[in-house]
Order: C-alpha cells, then sequence, then structure tokens
C-alpha cells in the first residue's frame, strides 16, 4: 500500500510539474484531473486453465461441465491523475485493481481445490482527444503498465496449497472512450479497451523467509515456473472531476 502511495504521489507531482511550464502553458478549465472508476475485466489466464485441468482429471463423467467453472472475468476499480497539455491530448497515469477472479472445482468425493487471482496494474497513457462539441469528447489512448499478481492456489485433492504467490510483468493498454460533460469541472465517461501482459516467474514462500519458483500443477519439480496470461478486454466507467489551478498566482505587486 505505500508503495501504491508512493508511486501515484511521484507521478502526480510529474504531472502539476510539467503542467506548470510555460511552454506547455493551455487554458482550460479541463487542464487537470482526477479520475474514479468500476467495471470489469476479461483475461486469458493460460496456466490458471491447466491447473484447474490438472484438479479435474478424476471426474471422468457427465459431471465435469458442472463442477469445473473457469471463470475469466473480475471485477476492476481504479484511480487516476489527468493532465491536457493542449485542447487535443491528454495524459493519464493510474492505478487499477484488477480483482479477485475465482476458478474452482468442487467435487469432494474426487476432486476440489480452487485458484484465486488478483492482481495490480499502474499505467501511463497518451490519449488523442476529439471534441465534437463542448459536452462530448472522444478519447483515444495507449501506454505502458506494470503488473503486480497473486494467487492463492488450493488443491485439496492433491493435497497441494500454495498461499500468496506472486508474479509481476510488463504490459501494453490501448482504450477508446466517450466522455460526457453535463457540467464545466464534472465529466461521466465509458470505456473500452484491451491490454497485453503475460505475468511470470510466479514465488511462494515455501518456509518463513524462504521463496521458491511456483511449478505447473500437475507438472512435478521439473516443470516451468507458472505464467499467467493477463492479456484480453476490459470495460470501465468512471467520473472525472477537473481543476484549472494547482496554486495560487504570484503577485508580483507586492
Amino acid at each position: 500500500m505505500h508503495r501504491f502511495i508512493g508511486t501515484i504521489g511521484v507521478c502526480a507531482a510529474l504531472i502539476l510539474i510539467l503542467g506548470s511550464s510555460s511552454a506547455l502553458a493551455f487554458d482550460s478549465p479541463l487542464k487537470y484531473g482526477v479520475e474514479v472508476r468500476g467495471g470489469f475485466g476479461v483475461y486469458d489466464m493460460s496456466d490458471i486453465r491447466t491447473g484447474i485441468e490438472t484438479m479435474s482429471n478424476a471426474l471422468k463423467d457427465d459431471r465435469i461441465p458442472n463442477t469445473l467453472n473457469q471463470s475469466e472475468v473480475g471485477p476492476a476499480a481504479g484511480l487516476s491523475f489527468l493532465y491536457r497539455p493542449s485542447k487535443h491530448s491528454m495524459w493519464e497515469v493510474g492505478y487499477n485493481a484488477l480483482l479477485e477472479v475465482t476458478n474452482s472445482v468442487d467435487a469432494p468425493d474426487s476432486a476440489a481445490g480452487e485458484i484465486l487471482m488478483h492482481a495490480g496494474e499502474f499505467f501511463l497513457k497518451g490519449y488523442l482527444v476529439a471534441t465534437p462539441s463542448d459536452y462530448l469528447h472522444l478519447n483515444f489512448g495507449a501506454g505502458l503498465a506494470y503488473y503486480n499478481a497473486n494467487l492463492q492456489i488450493q488443491d485439496n485433492h492433491g493435497s497441494r496449497y500454495n498461499y500468496d504467490a506472486t508474479g509481476r510483468a510488463f504490459g501494453l493498454v490501448a482504450s477508446a472512450g466517450v466522455e460526457l460533460l453535463p457540467l464545466p469541472r464534472f465529466g461521466i465517461v465509458l470505456q473500452g479497451g484491451a491490454r497485453v501482459a503475460n505475468t511470470q516467474s510466479y514465488s511462494w514462500e515455501e518456509s518463513p523467509g524462504t521463496r521458491g519458483n511456483l511449478r505447473i500443477i500437475g507438472g512435478g519439480q521439473t516443470a516451468r515456473t507458472m505464467e499467467v496470461n493477463l492479456s484480453g478486454v476490459y470495460g470501465l466507467l468512471g467520473l472525472r472531476f477537473y481543476f484549472d489551478k494547482v496554486t495560487r498566482p504570484v503577485d508580483y505587486s507586492r
């Protein structure tokens, strides 16, 4: 949490410093902004599917479709800082919490277990902004992202339990959105997009102070390290609050 707050604080400070440059001066009530949002993400999940299939290998009858749940959709929420150096461009730095996605097998007589995944997404995006009117803006953006993903694996059938396994990756994000501005400093944005990111080299704390590689479930110690592909599409609904002043103007007459 401290790392998250520090990263967001540093990025917001950089945006405000850039905005104070006379070379990038742009007078508008929409120059700076804060966005809060919520929505959903759809994820590829890759090796999590393999793990779920391994835990369900004991199910050899028609019950498989009813007991195997490979959910790939999870809720998301985030916070961003916005900066517009010109009418038709915008920068966004922010964080999205990719909230819990559950994949489970539930057949107590033969196999049972679950894999929980959640992740943090730090990103920086640049936008092109089209303004058909003062009340309707179109945003087209792309940028870089950093992911910190966590897994909790409980395989009751195989008596294997791995908690707080962590994997990281850099990725790409892109989006297109429609923003309605019913008030001069308030916007409602509907956004859809896609991300490309594959978190790799998962490790977990095998014993206090000792971390080991998390292998593919069912693959043994010779198997490669587990990967979780977070690539997929997403949809978000956000509220934007704008302002144009971050400091009081200097009074040179004093």
